[in-house]
């Protein structure tokens, strides 16, 4: 027989927390309390965003395919750009038309030259509490050129006249919705097939520089060269 004592059984954890040191201890313990307070701080993150989301984020956005699709009447009452003249002063209208040109004045303001048909009118987004939020202007100046929007808003006429549109009219929006987006970066600008050789030999004597669109270039992208005004 063997004269050796039996072993007593000792589990892996029993083991571990025998080897375990008070350093060691303590230095598990100053794990466990950043993870707590990281946690916390995670969550206090989670909720502070829950709290600053956007109360007017329905006022904007990307149209659904499905609502696109409805078979439905919608209702709306929808005005044309070329109707949209200073008789309609204080009036809200429902305007659908292409995005020529988008420009953001700082974080608070921007502006929209919306054109349908040839005609064009300049919308004006500015941050206001219960109308218009710093949300709603990021999102319109991320959309690229050319994208088809919905807009809702208020007519107002400037006391100067309109130089960047075909309606002496301002649009104050309220709602703004992308119907459909146009690749970031297109092949022409809208804006520089607009315009005649007369245009840009003048400026070239002015000693200004403008892009000449080329009549090979219009061919290849006549789809857009289309949407150019008739000379």
């Amino acid at each position: 027989m063997s004269s050796e004592e039996p072993s007593q059984n000792v589990t892996p954890e029993e083991n571990s927390e025998k080897k375990l040191s008070k350093k060691e201890i303590a230095k598990l313990e100053r794990l466990r309390k950043r993870q707590e307070l990281a946690a916390a701080s995670a969550a206090a993150a989670v909720s502070s965003v829950t709290l600053e989301a956007d109360p007017l984020a329905s006022n904007y956005g990307d149209i659904p395919l499905n609502d696109l699709q409805s078979k439905e009447i919608s209702g709306k009452k929808w005005t044309e750009v070329k109707d949209l003249t200073d008789e309609l002063k204080d009036q809200t209208v429902l305007i659908r038309g292409r995005a020529q040109a988008i420009r953001a004045v700082g974080k608070k303001m921007a502006f929209v030259v919306v054109r349908e048909r040839g005609f064009t009118v300049q919308c004006v987004l500015t941050v206001a509490q219960d109308l218009t939020s710093p949300q709603m202007v990021k999102f319109t100046t991320s959309l690229s050129k050319e994208s088809i929007i919905d807009v809702n808003g208020v007519i107002s006429v400037p006391s100067q006249p309109i130089t960047g549109a075909s309606q002496q009219v301002e649009i104050q929006v309220r709602k703004i919705y992308c119907v459909s987006k146009a690749i970031p970066a297109l092949p022409i600008n809208i804006e520089d097939a607009a315009r005649s050789d007369v245009e840009i030999d003048k400026a070239v004597e002015a000693g200004e520089q403008l892009v000449r669109v080329n009549q090979d270039t219009r061919l290849n992208f006549r789809v857009l060269d289309l949407r150019t005004p008739a000379k």
